[in-house]
Parts: C-alpha cells; sequence; structure tokens
C-alpha cells in the first residue's frame, strides 16, 4: 500500500515503529522501551526541532509519565486565572497547576529518555510509504541513518526500510502514515495562533506565577498569557473552524495586555476537536494523540491526551495476548472517548452560547474555576463534574458574581 515493495532481507525486525517524536511517540517509545519490547522511534526533522505550542503540561499529564524523566520546566504556575470580560477568578493551589516548558525543548528530553531506555531513535528520517506483507508492517523512509543529534540519546547504525510488528502513528494532527495506513478522511481541526514576546523583568514580574485564560477575547474561543522563562506565551485560538483573522484577534490582545505586536513572530496550528472516525487502530497500526484527533475540547489542551494514549497504546502492544488493535480501541473506549464525548458537549455551550456563558461566568465563575482546575489536575473528570448532584448544587447556589472578583 502507498510504494513499491521494498526489500526486506537485511532490515531487522522491531516489535514496534512509532513514527512521530511528540509526546505521545516519545511516551509510547518510553513506555515500551522499559517494557522490554524492541523498538525504533523514528522523527521526520532534526531533534531538536521547533514546534508551535502553548507548552502548558497541565498536571493531569504527570500521572501518564513513566518515573524518572525530568522535564525541562521553564516556569510553574500555581495559580491559574480564569477571564471573561471583567470578571476574574483565580485558583491557587499547592501543588503546580500548569508547567510551561518549550516544545522543541520538552519533546528532545522526551526522546532523549526513550533513547537511553533502549529505544533506537532516528531523526531527519521521513516516512514516505507503507506496506504489509506476511503479518509484518514495511515503512519506506527517506533515510534511516542515525544522526546523533540529541545529546545523550542512543543510537542505531542501521539503514533502509524498516520492518515491524507494529506500528504507532504518532504524527500528528494530518498524520501521513494514517492515509498511509487507510484512513482516508481529515480530521476536523481549528486554527489557534501563538507568539513568544519577550518581555522586561518588571514587566514579566506580576506575571510569573499566573497562567491566564481570557474568555471573550476571540470569537468562540478564549486567549491566553503562559509565563515562560524571560518571555510570555500569548495566543488565541477560536473554534470556528477555517475561520481566519486571529492575527488580528491576536494583536488586539497584546494591545490590550500593553505588550509590542511588532516585537514578536505569531505562528500558527490546528489543533484537532473530534476523535477520528473509523476506528484508531486497524491491521496493527495504532495511532494516538493529534493523529488520533484527541485533544481537550473545553482547553484545546492536547500533550496530556498524547501521553495518556500513547501509554495506552504501549501497554496495549506489551499485553500481547489478544490482538494490540483491538485491546487499544477497547482502552480508548473506556478511559478516553467517554471523557471527551461530555467535555464536547460542555465546549458547545461555553463556546457557541454566549449569553449562557456568561450568564454562567456571572452566576457561577468561581466553581466553575475551582472545577476546571480540579480537572486538569487530574482529581476529577468532566464526566464526574456533570454526573455529580454536589457539582450542580455548587452552581446553582452560587451568588452572582461581580466585576474584578
Amino acid at each position: 500500500m502507498g510504494t513499491s515493495t521494498p526489500a526486506l532481507t537485511m532490515a531487522e525486525l522491531f516489535d514496534v515503529a512509532i513514527v512521530g517524536a511528540g509526546p505521545a511517540g516519545s511516551c509510547a517509545a518510553l513506555h515500551l522501551a522499559r517494557g522490554g519490547a524492541r523498538v525504533v522511534l523514528l522523527e521526520k526533522q532534526p531533534l531538536p526541532r521547533p514546534k508551535v505550542c502553548g507548552g502548558g503540561l497541565v498536571a493531569r499529564a504527570r500521572k501518564h509519565l513513566p518515573a524518572g524523566v525530568e522535564l525541562p520546566i521553564e516556569r510553574v504556575c500555581h495559580t491559574v486565572e480564569i477571564r471573561h470580560g471583567d470578571l476574574r477568578f483565580a485558583v491557587t493551589e499547592a501543588l503546580p497547576v500548569v508547567e510551561l516548558a518549550m516544545r522543541a525543548e520538552l519533546d528532545a528530553r522526551l526522546a532523549e529518555a526513550a533513547a537511553r531506555a533502549g529505544c533506537d531513535l532516528r531523526d531527519a528520517c521521513e516516512v514516505t510509504g507503507l506496506d504489509r506483507r506476511d503479518g509484518e508492517i514495511v515503512l519506506a523512509t527517506s533515510s534511516s541513518a542515525a544522526r546523533g543529534a540529541v545529546s545523550g540519546a542512543a543510537r542505531g547504525a542501521g539503514r533502509g526500510d524498516v520492518r515491524a510488528r507494529h506500528v504507532i502513528a504518532a504524527d500528528g494532527v494530518h498524520s501521513p502514515v494514517a492515509r498511509l495506513a487507510g484512513w482516508s478522511e481529515a480530521l476536523e481541526a481549528i486554527p489557534a495562533i501563538e507568539a513568544e514576546v519577550d518581555v522586561a523583568p518588571a514587566t514579566l514580574g506580576d506575571r510569573a506565577e499566573n497562567a491566564v485564560f481570557d474568555f471573550g477575547d476571540a470569537p468562540s474561543g478564549y486567549a491566553w498569557t503562559f509565563p515562560k522563562r524571560a518571555h510570555l506565551s500569548a495566543g488565541v485560538l477560536t473554534t470556528e473552524r477555517g475561520r481566519g483573522g486571529l492575527r488580528a484577534d491576536l494583536d488586539r490582545y497584546l494591545a490590550r495586555l500593553g505588550l509590542d505586536r511588532h516585537a514578536c513572530e505569531a505562528r500558527g496550528w490546528l489543533i484537532p476537536t473530534r476523535p477520528r472516525g473509523g476506528g484508531f487502530a486497524r491491521e496493527n497500526v495504532l495511532l494516538v494523540g493529534d493523529a488520533a484527533g484527541l485533544a481537550d475540547p473545553v482547553t484545546a489542551e492536547g500533550i496530556s491526551l498524547a501521553l495518556w494514549s500513547g501509554r495506552l497504546a504501549a501497554e496495549s502492544v506489551l499485553a500481547g495476548g489478544t490482538s494490540a488493535s483491538q485491546a487499544y480501541e477497547r482502552a480508548l473506549a473506556r478511559e478516553i472517548l467517554p471523557e471527551l464525548r461530555v467535555a464536547r458537549a460542555l465546549a458547545h455551550v461555553l463556546y457557541r452560547r454566549p449569553r449562557i456563558t456568561r450568564a454562567l461566568f456571572e452566576r457561577a465563575g468561581a466553581p466553575l474555576a475551582r472545577a476546571m482546575a480540579d480537572i486538569v489536575a487530574g482529581r476529577t473528570s468532566y464526566r464526574a463534574l456533570v454526573s455529580s448532584p454536589s457539582n450542580w448544587l455548587r452552581l446553582t447556589l452560587s451568588k452572582r458574581a461581580t466585576a474584578g472578583a
């Protein structure tokens, strides 16, 4: 499927070939390598490579990371502030709610950890074809040379096409591997734009500890400011697919914050809003992270779901016995998909019913902020939020908020 028949004689047979060294792919590789599987991790670009992302690692993501991985965190936020126009609600926790990192460094660190665990890491290696033969999957690549661009990472010395019993596609929202493996439909995705804004220490000072989410600064979406080591990540997103004009929205947001829009370069990307149709595994090709369409519909955060799905895919392969594809589909249906269905319903109200949203913030902004903090911290879930009578009671009995609360 997709390419001419590759030569198989000299290629090593891996248990798993993973395509894409983002959080989903590297997390899966690390779990698999530590579990004793023979794993190769293929990344199209040389590592570390630039990646557009707000870089927010919410607390719930940590539970899906294997132990002992030290991440390149630039800032730790114990306070999350949620704003809607003139209404402000802050939640402060003893433990970090959001940790901030540059995605290039975060991805490289996770890939390093996988390589140290025994994964064969090959960057500058683009997958150009996929073929199935005799129970194996053969990936044609532009180059399978071991480069060593990531410091401290073990490299294999093999060249040629890659043979594996299983493939995990972690190659993003456009996922060439998914297309090669037979998924034809495009994912539903929404646009976001972000700028890394250099600021003076005095300007960063009062923003250095808070992650801020501003609703109402982007049509049917939100804006954010995240503090990094010496700059702010500021961006906007909209849930209106195909909508243009986000750069103008970002410029207005930066101006409102008193930041110089001319002192930064804005970069955009797409975020999946609905899990991929047609299943997530076919003949031992498993889709994870953005390639599977897994992102939080309420927050548009994808790193935690990338790590989560990467872990589930690895566990499904390591379990052996029944088909890894079937085991992975069952794991998603049990753990992730029901949560996303509830989150999509909440997101529809939040972003497409502005009058209801404003009334909710006025009536119950503080408990809503607390509930969201509990969700991103992993203490509760969207399903628990909507099914608990105590949560509805809190919202019903809340006093109307006042501006600047």
